[in-house]
């Protein structure tokens, strides 16, 4: 459906004392959507929605605000936007939805959506205000906070960054690790750089966990020697295991000769283990030529060897495969 839009003009105070109004905002209707467009980061991804999981061309289908959003995606191949519209629903004076798309995604709502004049500055400081604030989405359950960070991310400038490393340093868990997530994601080598300081020096493993995979996001040159050292030294073994599973979704050059250290030498089982399920994940041959040094290696335990069998077992790689008939057969 086509939306009717009417011109409201907002005065900065009034948006800015949205950041701690309780009840009916000012400059808010007390029911329907508003929205107001700011400038994203430089290669800023266009989201928007799809009609499948096999076709993501945002163009062939509207989001529809009002729905659950399940086909939202935060990636569309290599589409940018240099552009983003933050859509707001409140219901009985209270916001209840809140989504950040590429200005250019079409969208359906079952009202009409109000657009707003408001600045980058002040749309930062309110979005700021929203992410410690309480609040769910209506339709999914999922804190309020959540949406309003990753609308916080899509903002250009270092106010919105400075936002950003502040919460990636102190917040709850979950607001730290979205945020170190963004900044990875968004914020090219800068954005690298806070999340790897995050990744080695948080109290949390969980949060130092999802910093490796948001680092992983990153195209910045410290990944992969940062994914080592991280894999090679962190105390908790969860947090180790990750990165090599990182470090081998990359393709790192690097990674055979690193993870094959943590099979031989970590002190913990299990993450010899993960670290065996790493090395399956390699790209093209790399994998099953690594899981067949694996099994071939009789200085290992009997376990580990049998565990890089079960995951060549896995593979569809012709290697494989004839390595396993070997064995089956007798001749190895």
């Amino acid at each position: 459906m086509s939306t009717n839009y009417r011109r409201i003009v907002l005065p900065a105070l009034a948006l800015a004392a949205l950041a701690t109004a309780e009840g009916g905002e000012p400059g808010l209707p007390g029911d329907g959507w508003v929205s107001w467009q700011v400038a994203a980061p430089d290669a800023a991804p266009a989201w928007c929605c799809f009609s499948s999981w096999n076709d993501r061309d945002p163009s062939r289908m509207s989001c529809k605000l009002d729905g659950e959003s399940s086909g939202f995606s935060i990636g569309n191949g290599d589409e940018t936007t240099d552009s983003v519209k933050i859509y707001v629903r409140t219901t009985r004076g209270k916001i209840d939805r809140l989504q950040a798309l590429a200005a250019s995604c079409p969208v359906e709502t079952a009202t009409p959506i109000q657009p707003l004049e408001v600045t980058s500055e002040d749309s930062t400081r309110w979005l700021s205000a929203r992410v410690r604030s309480a609040g769910s989405d209506a339709k999914t359950g999922r804190p309020l906070g959540e949406a309003a960070l990753a609308a916080l991310a899509l903002h250009r400038g270092d106010q919105a960054r400075d936002a950003l490393v502040e919460f990636a340093h102190d917040a709850d868990v979950e607001t730290r690790k979205w945020s170190v997530f963004w900044l990875a994601l968004l914020r090219g080598p800068q954005g690298a750089d806070i999340t790897s300081t995050v990744m080695f020096s948080d109290a949390d493993a969980e949060v130092r966990e999802h910093a490796a995979l948001a680092l992983s996001q990153s195209k910045a040159p410290r990944v992969v020697p940062d994914l080592i050292k991280l894999g090679s030294s962190d105390e908790v073994g969860d947090v180790r295991a990750r990165a090599w599973f990182w470090l081998a979704q990359l393709g790192a050059p690097q990674a055979e000769q690193a993870i094959g250290a943590a099979v031989r030498k970590d002190p913990d089982d299990d993450v010899r283990e993960q670290a065996i399920f790493a090395l399956s994940r390699l790209p093209d041959e790399r994998g099953p030529k690594a899981l067949i040094a694996v099994a071939e290696d009789r200085s290992l335990a009997h376990e580990q060897r049998k565990r890089a069998v079960f995951w060549l077992s896995q593979s569809e790689s012709e290697s494989a495969q004839a390595y396993l008939d070997k064995v089956l057969a007798g001749n190895h």
